[in-house]
């Protein structure tokens, strides 16, 4: 018959244990875009224009937004990230939770210790910057764009693609920044910890009853995957700040920062320290709901997918 080519129940139930966090995964990204693109919008308008640019503050910058655009400039360059971080999400979600059960393995843990998960989250990160550095690009690039019919202007993200990639290539336009994401994606280890820490806390303060391994309780995903926003954030901020400010540069060569060191010499010389806090504001305010919606999306698909 032939039999010992198919794929027995145990095979078939791991392999879909393994797809379903990529699944699941998918479901935290569009959570996250949907509630979280207009406060990103207004903090790369800030980090670009740095502390002493035409915004006043985040208010004003909300503000003039909607004044001169109207409430879709909020959501101007979401049409890329709403597609691209279901993908994203996927893969971050899936290759952190695959790679915290195989680190777990091999240290030979019954359960992923802090330990485990910290060393996932930045393994993870690191692969996922090579997916995220031109869609990170290119919606900072139309973020700043202020004038959509005016001369020059990128008439949305394949038009941008396009052209970066035919001016400048690969590396100095597409790829442009990629040193800067990774390093705030392999921050990724305050992301996952923390999220692993509390909602572990939360969810024995909601049921003294739950043990580890349990599905957690949304109030649970809810309050960390918020707090986590906020842990990530506080652990790579200023490297952010570097990185739009990379990213959304003008496309000429040369470039108007030499790298990473350079685009930070430049920030402390003409902004000094506050420079690299530069639209932490909206940021802060953006992380608790938009990283909630993306947990409580992750659990809600683990819970509603057949295991």
């Amino acid at each position: 018959m032939g039999g010992g080519d198919a794929a027995g129940p145990a095979e078939t139930t791991e392999a879909w244990t393994r797809v379903r966090k990529f699944v699941a995964g998918y479901a935290s990204g569009v959570a996250l875009v949907v509630v979280g693109h207009p406060f990103d919008t207004i903090k790369v308008r800030m980090q670009s224009e740095g502390g002493r640019g035409k915004f006043k503050g985040v208010w004003d910058c909300v503000r003039t937004t909607v004044a001169k655009e109207g409430p879709r400039g909020l959501y101007k360059g979401m049409a890329v990230p709403l597609v691209m971080t279901g993908v994203v999400n996927s893969l971050l979600f899936g290759m952190h939770y695959n790679f915290v059960s195989e680190i777990a393995k091999l240290r030979g843990h019954a359960r992923a210790t802090l330990s485990d998960t910290c060393a996932a989250a930045v393994a993870s990160g690191a692969l996922i910057s090579i997916i995220v550095t031109p869609m990170e690009g290119i919606k900072a690039r139309l973020q700043v764009q202020y004038n959509s019919s005016a001369k020059g202007a990128y008439k949305g993200p394949v038009d941008c693609a396009t052209r970066v990639y035919q001016n400048l290539g690969l590396t100095r336009g597409i790829y442009r920044g990629w040193l800067p994401v990774c390093l705030c994606r392999m921050s990724n280890y305050s992301y996952f910890g923390s999220y692993a820490v509390i909602s572990s806390s939360v969810a024995r303060m909601v049921r003294d009853d739950h043990t580890e391994g349990e599905k957690l309780p949304f109030i649970a995903s809810f309050i960390a995957g918020g707090a986590s926003g906020i842990c990530f954030w506080l652990s790579c901020y200023p490297i952010d700040v570097v990185k739009n400010k990379i990213q959304a540069a003008p496309d000429t060569w040369p470039a108007k920062y030499s790298g990473l060191t350079g685009a930070f010499r430049h920030i402390l010389r003409t902004e000094g320290i506050r420079g690299l806090f530069v639209g932490f504001t909206p940021c802060a305010l953006r992380a608790f709901p938009a990283n909630a919606a993306a947990f409580v999306g992750f659990e809600a698909a683990m819970w509603l997918l057949p295991e």
